[in-house]
């Protein structure tokens, strides 16, 4: 499995290198891919709406998971950022969380497209 997409570049914020280490072969990695992505495709609108509702702790513990487990596959990059607007959304206002996600979502969007090209290339 190359670190590339199928478009030739190198993933912005996927790091297969970096996963298949942490994760030992090919197709549990690929396995994985699956299941983050199932994940993704969940979390990302279910976070949108928790705080759409003024919901952070409901919106906390969704990014509480992502938190745990991007790391395994992703830049320190985004990491650090999933983890900066998981720690906000602890004690931040349901309108300051809002605005650092709206800034991170467009980042888990491209994620998922990282995935689809790293699982179907």
């Amino acid at each position: 499995m190359p670190n590339t997409s199928l478009d030739g570049q190198a993933p912005q914020y996927l790091d297969i290198d970096k996963a298949l280490e942490q994760i030992g072969d090919v197709p549990a990695l690929h396995d994985m891919l699956d299941m983050l992505q199932t994940s993704l495709t969940r979390d990302i609108p279910e976070i949108e709406r928790f705080l759409s509702a003024d919901q952070v702790p409901q919106a906390n513990r969704v990014l509480h998971a992502l938190k745990g487990f991007i790391p395994i596959f992703c830049t320190d990059d985004l990491s650090s950022h999933v983890a900066a607007v998981e720690v906000l959304s602890k004690i931040g206002t349901a309108q300051e969380v809002s605005a650092a996600y709206r800034l991170l979502r467009p980042k888990l969007e491209k994620l998922q497209i990282e995935i689809d090209a790293n699982i179907d290339g």
